[in-house]
């Protein structure tokens, strides 16, 4: 060996010991919010697994107000969701600072029109929308509506299988 490689040999030989000594950094704790929509007057949330209070309007179907944790701070104003059921609408969440004494809050709306300005996220995606006391806080948005909201309505189904009944006994008597 040279002498420029034995100088170089110690320096090398810390700098292995160091990255195998190292543990790799991952983020530590994180905050999770929620959200599941099991129909269009039924909603639930909640922030690491306590459940938070979901306020619905019954004048309003697919729309509630979710209240967070005094602690938490913004980091964005919205965020919307596709419906796994028509990728033209989405599920809206307008994230509220907190206004005389009220803590912070999300607005959901429900089956709303596709907002091209706001980015759009996959049914059950996980984003980051704030912190809390410094740590990441990331929202999980889940639509099992669409299973509630999917029934055939029965009369359309009744009125169009007799009318199709009617044509077929019509063209019966005419061809036979």
């Amino acid at each position: 060996m040279s002498i420029s490689t034995l100088k170089i040999f110690p320096a090398l030989m810390v700098a292995i010991t160091a990255v195998w000594a190292t543990q790799p950094v991952f983020a530590g704790a994180i905050h999770q919010i929620s959200i599941t929509e099991n129909s269009s007057t039924s909603l639930t949330a909640t922030y690491d697994g306590s459940p938070l209070t979901v306020n619905f309007d019954p004048g309003f179907p697919d729309q509630w107000l979710i209240l967070l944790p005094q602690t938490f701070t913004l980091g964005v104003d919205e965020e919307q969701w596709t419906e796994p059921e028509n990728s033209g609408l989405v599920n809206l969440l307008a994230f509220n600072p907190p206004i005389h004494g009220i803590p912070p809050s999300i607005g959901v709306i429900s089956d709303m029109s596709l907002d091209s300005q706001i980015p759009v996220n996959a049914d059950g995606a996980t984003v980051q929308v704030g912190t809390d006391g410094g740590v990441a806080v990331f929202a999980h948005f889940t639509d099992q509506a669409a299973a509630s909201e999917g029934v055939p309505d029965t009369g359309t189904t009744c009125s169009l299988l007799a009318l199709s009944l009617m044509g077929l006994a019509f063209f019966r008597r005419k061809l036979c």
